[in-house]
């Protein structure tokens, strides 16, 4: 006799089921709740799935918190385009154009944004998670920076260290101040950060060229 085919127990596609439980996650959080205290009860509910739903894809709410902060990771990166491609002919518009898509990025997840940084002093899991973001994209601004910087001698500063000051910079005041952005305040955030990163990676001729 032949068996038929096993269906899985659910039907939602698992992009369409990240997006709702991201959405559900950021809307938790920008209600009040604070990020530890949200069960997984509340998550599936808030995404209009099953808890049933939930465990087929995830073991328990650490691990989803994992999988959506490297979603995040990787729309940050996709987002800041020519510049974290390192071709080593990036300028200051470039720059502006990466910093644009990130902040905007960070703006648009605020809410999971500001819950890790808050939760990362105090929580070693979201600590974990939040260093290996931010480990990802220092290692991108690196090579990034170094492909422009590949001509110029090595003097007083390392390069690495820009790269790594400036990209914590942005992503720290993003948590503590993009959400309260409206778009008129972002657009200025945006000149402000490509302001100071063109000013600390470029000649001031250079940097002028925007």
């Amino acid at each position: 006799m032949t068996s038929k085919p096993r269906r899985s127990r659910s039907r939602l596609p698992k992009a369409a089921l990240d997006d709702r439980l991201l959405a559900a996650m950021e809307r938790l959080l920008e209600n009040g709740q604070g990020f530890s205290a949200i069960t997984v009860e509340e998550l599936a509910r808030e995404a209009g799935i099953s808890r049933a739903t939930f465990y087929l894809h995830f073991r328990d709410r650490g691990e989803l918190v994992a999988h959506l902060m490297r979603r995040l990771t990787e729309d940050v990166v996709g987002s800041a385009g020519d510049w974290f491609a390192a071709r080593g002919q990036s300028g200051p518009q470039t720059v502006k154009q990466a910093l644009r898509g990130i902040v905007t990025t960070f703006h648009k997840h605020h809410a999971i944004v500001s819950a890790v940084a808050a939760m990362a002093g105090q929580d070693e899991t979201v600590a974990r998670l939040h260093e290996d973001m931010m480990r990802q994209l220092c290692e991108r601004s690196r090579r990034a920076l170094a492909a422009v910087k590949a001509d110029t001698p090595p003097g007083d500063v390392s390069w690495d260290s820009v790269a790594d000051v400036l990209t914590w910079c942005v992503e720290q005041y993003c948590a503590r101040f993009a959400g309260q952005c409206d778009p008129v305040r972002l657009d200025a955030l945006i000149d402000t950060f490509a302001h100071i990163c063109n000013s600390a990676i470029f000649s001031p001729d250079q940097s002028r060229a925007r």
